[in-house]
């Protein structure tokens, strides 16, 4: 990410509280639904918010007046921003959105089973999309995976040539736009049908859940089609197709 692919010891540590501990997350919410029966409402609340600020805190990390990034220029700390938002993104797209879209019927007939927690988790916030899908929200989540799938394909690239092939910039620079265009598909047919999948009454569900939750999607796609021109203008015509 950085030029000399070095990170420093605090941005580590922010990566591993915000993105670590939303791993450690689902096991643990697990546990507290099925174990020690805590209010599955409740504990989706908490989760949805704790999904929200991991989010927001690990793909900014590299923002922060962390100590170790004093002699980071902006560019190395955009593009720091923009590697993880897509890493974050895509691997979401290829793990927990393709398991789901493949095993959807499974998962809604199984909401008293640990192992689809980690779908129902979401569900029991309200989000109630997932268990019910229409034909619509469905070809949605296709094209969140086959974007992931082309995202790491351009990262893959990136990575390989040491970030100057072409290519992999505009593999990545492309699922910008289609996450640009599906989120606001996602907020402009929500608000549209009157909310009819978000309980406005409820700030939880409202601005955490809908707003918050999702915002990530709405800024980020721009940095990284920016970050893209950028990375373009620094090979100055001597990226390479390798």
């Amino acid at each position: 990410m950085a030029d000399n692919h070095k990170f420093p010891i605090s941005l580590k540590i922010v990566w591993i509280l915000a993105f670590g501990s939303l791993v450690a997350s689902f096991p643990f919410n697990s546990y507290l639904v099925f174990s020690l029966d805590y209010d599955r409402g409740a504990v989706a609340d908490v989760f949805a918010l704790h999904v929200a600020i991991a989010y927001w805190v690990g793909i900014c990390a590299a923002l922060l007046p962390l100590p170790g990034l004093k002699s980071w220029s902006s560019f190395q700390r955009i593009q720091s921003v923009c590697i993880v938002f897509m890493l974050a993104s895509y691997l979401t797209h290829v793990s927990w959105e393709l398991i789901w879209l493949v095993f959807h019927e499974a998962i809604s007939n199984a909401k008293n089973e640990m192992w689809a927690y980690a779908w129902w988790a979401y569900m029991d916030g309200g989000d109630m999309r997932y268990y019910k899908p229409e034909i619509n929200f469905m070809m949605i989540e296709a094209l969140s995976v086959i974007n992931g799938s082309i995202g790491l394909t351009g990262l893959y690239l990136l990575k390989r040539s040491e970030f100057r092939n072409l290519l992999g910039i505009l593999l990545c620079m492309s699922t910008a736009v289609t996450h640009t265009v599906l989120t606001w598909y996602y907020y402009g047919t929500e608000i549209l049908s009157g909310f009819e999948s978000v309980n406005t009454e409820s700030f939880n569900d409202l601005w955490v859940k809908f707003i918050f939750l999702n915002g990530p999607w709405l800024v980020f796609p721009w940095l990284v089609l920016y970050w893209g021109y950028r990375l373009i203008q620094k090979q100055s015509g001597h990226c390479v197709n390798r």
